[in-house]
C-alpha cells in the first residue's frame, strides 16, 4: 500500500517533535504515569508558592505550568507513534514487494502449467494415431513390413526403421508420464502460491488498517501537541498582562506591612521608654531602700520557644527571599504559611494586646498583636486571611487563646490576596518582619 502525498505531507512535521520511539509498552506506560505524578506535585507546590497571588495569575501561572511540564510527554508520544507508523509503512512496502514477487510466479506458475497441458495433449494426439496405426495393421504391421523385404539389406535397413519407430513410441509415452507428472507438481505448487499470496494479501489488509489507525493517532497526538503548545502560548500571554498588576498588588501588601512596621516600632520605642524609665524609678526605690519591682513583658520565653504555634500544620510556605514562580520576581515573603483548612481556631502566639483586627489591602482579615518586651525586643505578631475574629482591637488576650479562624479559601470573604486556604503568620521585632521559625 502506498500512502497518499498529502498525508506524508501532513505527518512529515511530526519528525520535529522528538525522536523516533518504540510501542508504549508497560514500563513506558508506568514512566508516563510518574511524570503525571511529578506534574500533580508540580502544580501543587506552585499553588502552595501562589497562595497570595490573584486568582487570575495562579490560574495563568498553572496553566503554563502544566503546559510546560506537559509538553515533554506529549512530545515523546508523537515521536513513539511516527516510528511505529514509519515502521508499518515499511513493512507494508516490503510486503508489497513481496506480493508481486508473489503474483508474477503465481502467474508463471500458470504458463507451465498451460505449456505442460499442451504438450500432453500433442503426445495424446500422437500415442492415438500410432495406437490406430497398430490396430489397422492387426498389430504385426511393423513384423509385415520387415518379412516383405526383398535382400538382406533392405530386411537390415527395415528393421533399423521398425526398430527406432517403436523406440519413438516408447520415448513419447516416457514422456506423456513425465509431463503429467509435471502437471501434478506444477499444480501443487501453484495451489501453494495462491495460498501465499492469500495469506500475503490478509497480511497487508492488516497492516493498512494498522496504518490507517497510527495515521489518525499520530495526527491526534499532534492536535495534542499543539494544543498544548496554544495552552503554553495563552497562558504566558495572561502573565505578562498580570504581572503588573501582580506588582501593583505586592507593592499595596508592603506599603502596609510598612504602615505597621512604623506603629510596632513606634509602640516598641514607647515599650523600652517605659521600661527604662520603670527602671529608673526601680533603681532610684532601692537605692532608698525600698522594694523593686518587675515585669515579665508579657510572659515571653514560657515553654519551649518564646512564642507558641498559632496552628499545628505543616509549612507550605516559609519565609524568605524567593523568586515569584510566574511573573519571576526576586521579592520577599514576609510570613510562614501554614497549611490548615479553612475555619481551624487559631490562637495567640503570646500574652498580648490586640492592637488591629480588621480588613486590610493584601493581607485580607488581619489581626495583630503587641506582646510587649521579649528578650530585650518589642515583638508583636500577625495573623492574615482569616474567616473570621474572635478578638477585636483593644482586647487582652492571653497566650493560647483563640483569636480567630484561618481563611484564605478563593472567592472568601477577608481572604486578601489568597487564592487557598492557610495561615500567614508573621513576627514583627523592633517593627521589622522577621522569620517566625526562630521565634516558635
Amino acid at each position: 500500500m502506498r500512502l497518499r502525498p498529502a498525508l506524508i505531507l501532513v505527518l512529515l512535521p511530526l519528525l520535529l517533535m522528538g525522536l523516533v520511539g518504540g510501542l508504549l509498552g508497560p514500563a513506558q506506560a508506568a514512566d508516563e504515569r510518574r511524570r503525571k505524578a511529578k506534574v500533580d506535585r508540580g502544580i501543587s507546590s506552585l499553588r502552595h508558592d501562589m497562595d497570595e497571588t490573584s486568582r487570575s495569575l495562579r490560574r495563568a501561572g498553572t496553566a503554563l505550568k502544566r503546559a510546560e511540564s506537559q509538553l515533554p510527554a506529549a512530545r515523546a508520544r508523537v515521536a513513539r507513534v511516527h516510528g511505529k507508523l514509519l515502521a508499518a509503512q515499511a513493512r507494508d512496502r516490503a510486503l508489497g514487494e513481496q506480493l508481486a514477487v508473489a503474483r508474477a510466479e503465481v502467474a508463471r506458475a500458470r504458463g507451465e502449467i498451460k505449456d505442460t497441458r499442451k504438450e500432453i495433449a500433442a503426445n495424446e494426439v500422437l500415442i492415438g494415431r500410432i495406437a490406430r496405426s497398430s490396430y489397422q495393421a492387426g498389430g504385426l504391421g511393423e513384423l509385415a513390413v520387415v518379412l516383405q523385404s526383398q535382400s538382406p539389406d533392405e530386411f537390415a535397413s527395415r528393421l533399423v526403421l521398425v526398430q527406432n519407430t517403436l523406440r519413438s513410441e516408447g520415448n513419447i509415452l516416457g514422456g506423456l508420464a513425465e509431463s503429467r507428472a509435471n502437471l501434478a507438481a506444477q499444480r501443487a505448487t501453484l495451489i501453494a502460491k495462491r495460498q501465499q499470496v492469500a495469506a500475503m494479501k490478509r497480511q497487508q489488509e492488516a497492516l493498512v488498517e494498522k496504518i490507517q489507525g497510527l495515521q489518525a493517532e499520530a495526527i491526534q497526538a499532534r492536535e495534542a501537541v499543539q494544543t498544548l503548545i496554544s495552552a503554553r502560548a495563552d497562558a504566558v500571554a495572561a502573565v505578562e498582562r498580570e504581572k503588573q498588576a501582580e506588582e501593583t498588588r505586592y507593592a499595596q501588601m508592603q506599603a502596609e506591612s510598612q504602615r505597621l512596621s512604623r506603629i510596632l516600632a513606634e509602640r516598641a520605642r514607647q515599650a523600652r521608654l517605659a521600661a527604662a524609665r520603670a527602671a529608673a524609678r526601680a533603681a532610684s526605690r532601692a537605692a532608698r531602700g525600698g522594694p523593686s519591682t518587675s515585669s515579665n513583658g508579657g510572659g515571653g520565653g514560657v515553654g519551649g520557644g518564646a512564642l507558641s504555634y498559632p496552628v499545628y500544620a505543616g509549612i507550605t510556605s516559609p519565609y524568605g527571599m524567593r523568586v515569584h514562580p510566574v511573573t519571576g520576581v526576586y521579592k520577599l515573603h514576609d510570613g510562614t504559611d501554614f497549611g490548615v483548612n479553612c475555619g481551624t481556631p487559631v490562637r495567640a502566639a503570646a500574652a498580648g494586646v490586640v492592637i488591629q483586627a480588621a480588613l486590610v489591602p493584601g493581607y485580607g482579615n488581619q489581626l495583630v498583636i503587641d506582646h510587649g518586651a521579649i528578650r530585650g525586643a518589642g515583638v508583636a505578631t500577625s495573623y492574615n486571611h482569616l474567616l473570621s475574629f474572635a478578638r477585636g482591637s483593644g482586647s487582652r488576650v492571653s497566650r493560647g487563646e483563640v483569636i480567630g479562624y484561618s481563611g484564605g479559601a478563593e472567592g472568601m470573604y477577608g481572604a486578601g490576596y489568597s487564592t487557598g486556604c492557610h495561615l500567614h503568620f508573621m513576627v514583627y521585632v523592633n517593627g521589622g518582619t522577621t522569620n517566625p521559625m526562630g521565634w516558635l
